[in-house]
């Protein structure tokens, strides 16, 4: 994750003392730095895109299936050499 922006606190400060005067003289005015709001950014990995537009396809989530799974792995019985490599297997073929 990149966060990126302006995140400077002069703005903050030129604020804070401008209102410290009751009112502000023609001169400060004039040189007053102009105070803007940093912009919030976000960007999304192609992984990250790629889970969303899974999740937007229609895949259903199977709350028994994943019951069932956690239950054979907490009892040590899910973990086999014959699922480790089908698992190798698809992480190949979607990584390329």
């Amino acid at each position: 994750m990149q966060i990126s922006g302006n995140f400077s606190l002069a703005g903050v400060d030129a604020a804070k003392s401008a209102g410290r005067s009751n009112a502000p003289s023609a001169s400060t005015a004039a040189t007053a730095p102009q105070l803007t709001s940093p912009v919030d950014q976000l960007d999304l990995s192609p992984e990250a895109l790629s889970v969303s537009s899974a999740q937007s396809s229609g895949e259903v989530f199977r709350a028994d299936k994943v019951a069932s799974l956690r239950e054979a792995i907490a009892q040590g019985n899910y973990d086999t050499d014959e699922k480790l490599s089908i698992a190798f297997d698809k992480l190949l073929d979607q990584i390329g």
